[in-house]
């Protein structure tokens, strides 16, 4: 089960106009008024700005275990190592570079982990001073698994099943950890919303989801970062064994009196329903969203996805990035 939630952040913008071409200034000389709109709008903000309300925020929730730092296809901090505790770490790595990237950029991405209550999340702050009307210029996407149905390095399939099954069936337990998700997510949105004032903060998504097994697809995919459905959990800790939790997870669920009301998504983190919908387990039953284009509004794809800086796979405690041994997924009927 994945838990999956974005905070959408406004701020202060404008319409950005074009130049006026020779139709419009002949239109203009007859009295017209011709629009010189361009459907896009700039924000006031500038990423010295942005990376301090990220530090002040991810600490005020314990969230200070970076990961990476990434401004126009620049990788300005990265940890390799997985060592903890290092937000301090990638502020002195910006700092370094901020009469670069301090105040005009294009794109901005900061991720960082955080362990709580059972929980392991990834938290990824992007912006764009340019975007689309409807879309705000901050997004923070916060995707987790739960900890207790992640397979271990060298657990094998039967001591997995065994370790996991009780919290896989026990819809008390899921609950309760969808519960502390969103109660984490609240408190993210919160701090941004109180180390950026002026701005609007609001939970979008905040829900639990179910991948559909795919024998086709074992593994996710990560996407490019401006995609809508983008999964930083995906992007930096690939794992080759996380069609395990799934399978168990989808069989466990549906063996339930009463499934619960979580969202059933497919390996592109596109919803296709609900557990609790009549016919959900045979297939979608509602239409997949369309994955093209860009979160930030129209078809601008220009970021790169994490893996175009060597930023997938991050390893800290034991992570799953790369190779991933034992004997988990070695023949075993699953």
């Amino acid at each position: 089960m994945k838990l999956y939630a974005t905070i959408a952040v406004h701020v202060q913008a404008t319409d950005i106009r074009r130049a006026p071409r020779f139709l419009d200034k002949l239109r203009g000389a007859f009295g017209g008024r011709p629009d010189l709109r361009t459907g896009k709008m700039r924000s006031a903000i500038e990423a010295a700005a942005l990376v301090e309300v990220a530090r002040d925020a991810l600490r005020s929730v314990g969230a200070t275990n970076a990961i990476s730092l990434v401004i126009d296809d620049t990788v300005l901090f990265h940890d390799r190592e997985g060592k903890p505790d290092d937000l301090g770490d990638l502020f002195l790595a910006f700092a370094d570079n901020e009469s670069v990237f301090g105040q005009g950029f294009d794109e901005l991405r900061l991720a960082v982990e955080h362990r709580e209550a059972g929980l392991h999340l990834v938290v990824e702050i992007q912006a764009r001073p340019v975007h689309a009307p409807t879309a705000p210029a901050i997004r923070t996407i916060v995707s987790g698994r739960i900890e207790a149905l992640t397979p271990k390095p060298g657990e094998d399939a039967e001591s997995y099943r065994k370790r996991a099954e009780p919290v896989a069936s026990d819809p008390t337990a899921l609950e309760v950890y969808r519960v502390q998700f969103e109660a984490f997510v609240d408190r993210l949105r919160d701090a941004v919303a109180a180390a950026m004032p002026t701005a609007k903060a609001e939970v979008e998504t905040a829900e639990a989801r179910i991948v559909r097994p795919d024998p086709e697809q074992r593994t996710e995919q990560a996407q490019q970062p401006g995609a809508a459905h983008y999964d930083p959990y995906v992007a930096y800790y690939p794992s080759p064994l996380g069609f395990l939790p799934e399978m168990l997870l989808w069989s466990t669920v549906f063996s339930m009196a009463m499934p619960p009301h979580y969202v059933v998504v497919d390996h592109n983190n596109h919803a296709q329903g609900f557990a609790d919908e009549p016919g959900i387990e045979s297939g979608p039953t509602h239409t997949a969203a369309d994955d093209g284009g860009s979160w930030w509004g129209g078809d601008d794809q220009t970021a790169g996805a994490a893996g175009d800086h060597d930023l997938g796979g991050h390893d800290a405690d034991g992570g799953w990035g790369g190779d991933a041994g034992g004997d988990l997924g070695g023949g075993d009927d699953w």
